[in-house]
């Protein structure tokens, strides 16, 4: 399925992918098929980059949006398994996930490493839980990077050959 996904997003890349609403209720466009297909390909490669492909595993901190899809659709082209970490969980079903696949890198934006760290004490009482997460393994940020986040992922776009999608 993620396969004709990945197909469908570059056949009309001016097409709306992913559509939110402003405050006053208005539809707008979040994503393009075309960036949505395009972002994958730059995470694809940073990760390639990292020595993530087939068989590794990526943790997954990503708020849903075009950023956690496209990170879903880079690690889906590399062959490389998924954990989501989402904070809503509960400690329990997050334990057993990890303790099923060890991540070789962590994927999180901003507000993941706010609940993991800093915003810990205000977190739990929204009921919001992700363990530390650099106890897990190295970790990146995917989007909008504040101060005491962890580095970027770079996706600076150089040329980098991605392996055939497998």
């Amino acid at each position: 399925m993620l396969d004709l996904l990945t197909r469908a997003l570059r056949v009309s890349p001016d097409r709306p992918a992913i559509l939110g609403t402003t405050r006053t209720g208005a539809v707008r466009t979040r994503a393009t098929c075309g960036d949505l297909a395009a972002l994958a390909d730059r995470y694809a490669a940073a990760l390639h980059e990292r020595g993530i492909g087939r068989g590794g595993t990526v943790g997954v901190a990503v708020r849903p949006g075009p950023r956690a899809l496209a990170v879903m659709l880079a690690v889906h082209r590399l062959g490389a398994r998924a954990a989501v970490l989402d904070p809503g969980a509960g400690p329990d079903v997050l334990r057993a996930r990890l303790a099923l696949a060890r991540p070789d890198v962590v994927l999180a934006d901003a507000t993941a490493q706010a609940v993991a760290g800093w915003a810990r004490p205000l977190a739990r009482r929204a009921r919001l839980a992700l363990p530390d997460l650099a106890e897990l393994g190295p970790v990146a940020t995917v989007g909008p990077r504040p101060p005491g986040c962890a580095p970027a992922l770079d996706t600076d776009g150089r040329a980098v050959i991605l392996p055939r999608p497998a």
